[in-house]
């Protein structure tokens, strides 16, 4: 059935996401001036010398957050084959799991270097991007329960 709970987490988690790429994720500070801003969408370079970064750098996290979203959307409408669900939430919870550590400990530090300044992570954007994590962890609970309870109602016929 689709009115499961787990199709409202997943719901959730793909609106989360698709939020997220119009908050900010981190943002880099010099003398209490935003200096530049990192989107899930882009590149908000504030800095009076350009540092030259351009957004094309943020391509393998886009392409990771339109796939979780696809991926929770169409684990949705397979409530009807439970083991292809929990795969795909699994796959979804790995690529959310990937996306952050990407955001924290490669794109962080790395424009931490070239930027010379101090990251800032405590943003909209970081916060749906955990929420849609938990999203998916709910959802994929709320599956396993549900297939253990169909597995224990066919051991009884």
């Amino acid at each position: 059935m689709i009115q499961r709970l787990q199709s409202l987490y997943l719901a959730i988690a793909a609106a989360a996401i698709a939020i997220a790429f119009f908050f900010p994720i981190i943002t880099y500070l010099n003398d209490a001036q935003i200096w530049l801003e990192i989107y899930l969408k882009g590149i908000k370079d504030n800095s009076s010398p350009q540092l030259g970064i351009n957004g094309s750098m943020l391509l393998p996290l886009q392409v990771m957050a339109v796939l979780s979203i696809i991926l929770a959307v169409t684990a949705i409408f397979l409530f009807k084959n439970r083991k292809s669900q929990m795969k795909l939430v699994r796959l979804g919870i790995v690529l959310v799991l990937v996306e952050i550590a990407l955001i924290f400990f490669y794109y962080a530090n790395m424009l931490a270097k070239v930027s010379s300044t101090v990251p800032d992570f405590n943003h909209a954007g970081i916060y749906l991007l955990l929420v849609s994590l938990v999203m998916f962890v709910l959802a994929n609970r709320g599956i396993m329960k549900d297939d253990k309870l169909v597995r224990a109602a066919d051991r009884l016929r």
